[in-house]
């Protein structure tokens, strides 16, 4: 049956960042500018999370929604998951702000959201996310494996268990309704993981674009131990770290977790960052301790 209304709802969440700023919305909005075919399947949603409402582009189109509470990515994609279900759209695009899209990336997306539409078994078609000249998303199982990295020329249903990042994701709607919507335990990090994970658990298949795109990894940037904010980013990242693998993870990913933590622990003390030493090795043990907000 089609679709009531476009077949794909895409969301883009910002933070501190304004709507002409982000790449995402930036390069997305140009694409369905300049290609009413295009536009004929997308519909736009910007959700902002910064602290005040800011004033949109004079050729802005679709909706804005402001939350200055800043109810993280969960919340919000649910949001967007709800309405994209009450439009009858089949799918659903989940874009960071500063995720440059592509032509090629658009034009791939566009072809297998109409070819895979029909196929219920593949839950989320995802492109390949790069940063550093490396393929960071999708991925092996850090802890399983030694090497968890993909092939760059990996392409199509993944034979097995991989871990995908947001931006750029195309998920079916009734999958991850399937699985409750988004779990908003993850309300920012992690949530990327545990909800591929509960994707797949069910059964689901993940279909590897060919199309590569350039995200930026703030966590990880040079300057992160300068930003005020890092300390406070970086106890929720290893608190739902910690959550992932004591909900998800088996007992060698889980023991194979914490021996990482601990040797980023000793390479912290040698740098210095004593802090961190403690975040870490309050992590390892005592990880019952580590909570969402």
């Amino acid at each position: 049956m089609k679709p009531a209304g476009k077949p794909i709802a895409a969301i883009v969440v910002l933070y501190k960042m304004s709507v002409a700023d982000s790449p995402s919305y930036r390069t997305l909005s140009a694409a369905l500018r300049e290609r009413p075919e295009l536009a004929a399947k997308i519909d736009l949603l910007v959700a902002d999370n910064s602290p005040e409402a800011q004033p949109l582009p004079v050729d802005f189109s679709g909706r804005y929604l402001h939350d200055g509470t800043n109810p993280g990515l969960a919340k919000r994609y649910n949001e967007a998951l709800g309405a994209a279900a009450a439009a009858g759209a089949i799918w659903l695009l989940l874009l960071d702000q500063d995720t440059t899209l592509t032509e090629a990336y658009l034009a791939e997306l566009e072809t297998l959201a109409e070819r895979l539409a029909d196929e219920e078994t593949i839950v989320a078609i995802v492109p390949k996310l790069m940063a550093g000249g490396r393929l960071q998303s999708p991925h092996l199982p850090r802890f399983l494996r030694t090497d968890f990295a993909l092939d760059r020329s990996s392409y199509g249903v993944a034979g097995g268990l991989v871990r995908v990042y947001n931006s750029g994701a195309l998920l079916r709607v009734s999958a991850v309704q399937g699985i409750g919507g988004f779990p908003e335990a993850y309300w920012l990090d992690y949530l990327d993981h545990a909800t591929f994970h509960q994707l797949q658990a069910r059964g689901g298949a993940i279909y590897l674009m060919d199309a590569a795109l350039e995200h930026e990894m703030s966590i990880y940037r040079p300057d992160k131990h300068a930003d005020p904010g890092h300390a406070a980013r970086r106890r929720n990242q290893l608190s739902a770290e910690v959550r992932f693998y004591r909900e998800f993870g088996s007992l060698q990913e889980r023991l194979r977790h914490r021996g990482s933590l601990a040797w980023e622990a000793a390479r912290s003390m040698s740098k210095g960052r004593f802090a961190e030493v403690a975040r870490l090795l309050r992590a390892v043990f005592a990880p019952g301790r580590y909570n969402l907000r």
